[in-house]
């Protein structure tokens, strides 16, 4: 059962390739969003002549509500008001579209506080359905509120129990002589990590050294996490049940307590380390000559940002880098040592690695393409808040070399690692691309077209990339590249390796980040039972395929819940220009047209929203052309088309569906 904005009615059969059914008005019964029902066919009604086509009209089934099988709703977000004396619950979801009656005296807050309700019983139409309020978050529409209704709306908790957190607390003991049995000693290697800025968990690093005067050793370094968290400990199940840690604007959800996430487990500066690395010999023209996997310790020399990194890159001297300003000490976790007071031997060392990393990154970077991988690189937002969780600064982060560097290494990490297990017949969890369906590419070839871009079957690989090509060179390639990536399935995790897509790899998991997502954390495991050749642990296959399930549903969640965030804290930066005068006027891009507007994408904030064509001059009589991609108005000369930089301000900010709707400057 599905539920428009405004309360239409539709019913999706649980059997796929059916059409949506549309109810008759008033069929809906007491359903709600997303239950589950047995539907009753209703008798026609009496046909009506139509005139102008001189034949009685074709009269489509009628149907509606017979009975709730199974209700999808059982906690849900909502706002206190009051109504004629009455306080009821006014969902947040608008999908949600009845009022709910408060059962008893579980009334809490005051009028316009965000709550969590619980649906209690909906019997008849001729009432209302019933909720108890089980928790006050405090007043809609601050910050902190908003926040605490993402936590609440996707079952995430920042903290853990005290089991977990004192089992864990336990397990973070200091780096033992004991725990360097069976490890290669990397200490005194020179080793790095490179992260966010504001990034608190560092899982993976990255080492050089010359082996001669014609042979180098990367190292890929990654937190031993499997070496704390056993399986079946309180730590793990609760760490399976959360899947990955989840990343919300101002605050992470962990995956592990603080004590392993940012402790022992963490690759911090000047602290030894537990790893599992995978080392790659390249030659000085950058082919791999060999590569193996060992279980090490390290201690990381120096902590980077990505902004400090990308420094070293473009070949600035010691002392520009030095005189360097550093990220804001409230944003960063374990900032390590100051560039600025670091020796200029030391920045040389540090300049001459990335670089020298760099050149071997880049030839993995180039030779991924020209085997089909697809460049699917876009820009992100990152938004830093204060101490009210209220948000400071928008910025836009660029994939450049610095970020292009780990990925590059990263990727051949856990395709060196998938290769392993699939060579040695081990079980894993793998990262799957599914191919994208026929249907969805050639609508895509079909649109492409009407912006000029020729291409074949894009069935083919070669077809697809030479199109991604042509699409990232076009003058409005940002609106094309949503189209391609819509025409795109999710990736996901399977027990099998069948191969991923975007990547253009038949082998492919997850391995360097285990602080925060289980799948590598399992993948830790599997290694290091075959780097002690301990066979009895090997787990079968209907596990990790009951896992796999599981890890692709959580990791959904947490990609669902970081987009609401990220909307919230837009949602609220727009907010506070409603009313100012002059308008504050944005640059923005048009994106998708429709009859009713037009889609659009501020370009400093990548904030998403929509322009109404109500809000458009009347006298100009804006229609949707033939083709679907402008609004043309009476005379041709005025046309909105996709692709088009506009100059907008905000009009209407609607809280509960987390839209923003604009009108044109």
């Amino acid at each position: 059962m599905l539920f428009g904005k405004q309360g239409r009615a539709k019913v999706h059969a649980e059997s796929s390739g059916h059409e949506p059914i549309p109810l008759a008005r008033g069929a809906s019964s007491t359903a709600l969003h997303g239950d589950l029902v047995e539907l009753r066919a209703l008798p026609p009604k009496k046909k009506k002549f139509d005139r102008r086509k001189k034949k009685f009209r074709e009269q489509k089934p009628r149907y509606e509500v017979r009975k709730i099988i199974r209700r999808e709703t059982h906690e849900f977000l909502g706002f206190l008001k009051k109504d004629l004396g009455r306080y009821l619950v006014e969902a947040e979801n608008s999908r949600l579209f009845i009022p709910f009656k408060i059962l008893g005296d579980t009334r809490k807050g005051n009028p316009g506080d965000k709550v969590v309700a619980q649906f209690v019983r909906w019997d008849t139409p001729a009432r209302i359905p019933t909720c108890k309020i089980i928790r006050v978050l405090g007043p809609g529409g601050e910050a902190s509120t908003d926040h605490l209704g993402i936590l609440a709306k996707f079952g995430l908790s920042p903290t853990f129990s005290s089991k977990v957190e004192e089992e864990a607390k336990a397990l973070a003991t200091p780096v033992s002589k004991e725990d360097l049995k069976h490890r290669v000693d990397y200490r005194d290697v020179f080793t790095i990590t490179i992260d966010p800025l504001d990034a608190r968990d560092f899982d993976d690093a990255i080492s050089l050294k010359k082996i001669d005067n014609n042979v180098w050793e990367a190292g890929v370094h990654i937190a031993d996490v499997s070496n704390y968290v056993r399986d079946q400990t309180a730590t793990d199940r609760e760490a399976k049940k959360r899947g990955n840690s989840t990343y919300l604007v101002g605050e992470v959800v962990p995956m592990l307590p603080h004590s392993l996430s940012s402790g022992i487990c963490s690759l911090v500066e000047g602290e030894d380390r537990l790893t599992k690395s995978v080392r790659f010999h390249f030659d000085q023209k950058g082919k791999i000559l060999k590569s193996d996997i060992i279980e090490s310790v390290i201690r990381s020399d120096k902590r980077l940002t990505y902004e400090q990194a990308i420094l070293f890159l473009q070949s600035k001297s010691p002392k520009e880098i030095k005189a360097a300003k550093p990220p804001p000490s409230r944003y960063s976790g374990n900032p390590g040592k100051p560039l600025s007071e670091i020796d200029i031997k030391m920045l040389t060392q540090i300049g001459e690695s990335i670089r020298t990393l760099w050149g071997f990154a880049s030839k993995l970077r180039k030779s991924r393409f020209e085997n089909g991988a697809l460049n699917l690189d876009s820009g992100d937002i990152k938004i830093l808040v204060d101490e009210k969780g209220e948000p400071e600064q928008v910025l836009q982060t660029e994939n450049d070399e610095s970020h292009q560097l780990v990925e590059e290494l990263m990727l051949l990490a856990n395709e060196t690692i998938a290769k392993e297990l699939r060579k040695r017949g081990l079980p894993g969890i793998y990262r799957i691309h599914p191919d994208p369906d026929e249907e969805n590419l050639e609508e895509l070839r079909h649109f492409l077209q009407l912006f000029g871009i020729s291409c074949g079957e894009l069935t083919s690989k070669k077809e697809v990339s030479k199109a991604l090509t042509l699409i990232n060179k076009h003058p409005i390639s940002q609106v094309l590249r949503i189209k391609f990536l819509r025409s795109l399935k999710q990736a996901c995790y399977r027990h099998t390796p069948d191969g991923h897509y975007g990547l253009a790899k038949t082998d492919y998991l997850h391995f360097t980040s285990p602080i925060r997502r289980y799948s590598d954390l399992v993948v830790h495991r599997v290694i290091e039972d075959y780097l002690r050749e301990n066979r009895s642990k090997k787990s079968g296959s209907e596990k990790f395929e009951s896992l796999a399930k599981h890890l692709s549903s959580t990791e959904r969640t947490s990609v669902d819940a970081e987009r609401e965030s990220i909307k919230d804290k837009l949602l609220f930066i727009y907010q506070k220009e409603m009313g100012k005068h002059p308008p504050v006027r944005h640059r923005a891009i048009i994106t998708e047209i429709a009859r009713r507007g037009f889609f659009i994408e501020i370009i400093d904030t990548l904030a998403r929203g929509f322009v109404p064509i109500r809000t458009l001059p009347r006298d100009l009589r804006y229609r949707l052309s033939s083709n679907g991609t402008a609004l043309v108005g009476k005379n041709p000369k005025h046309r909105l088309k996709l692709g088009q930089e506009i100059d907008v301000v905000i009009d209407k900010v609607f809280p509960s569906d987390k839209q923003l709707d604009f009108r044109m400057a």
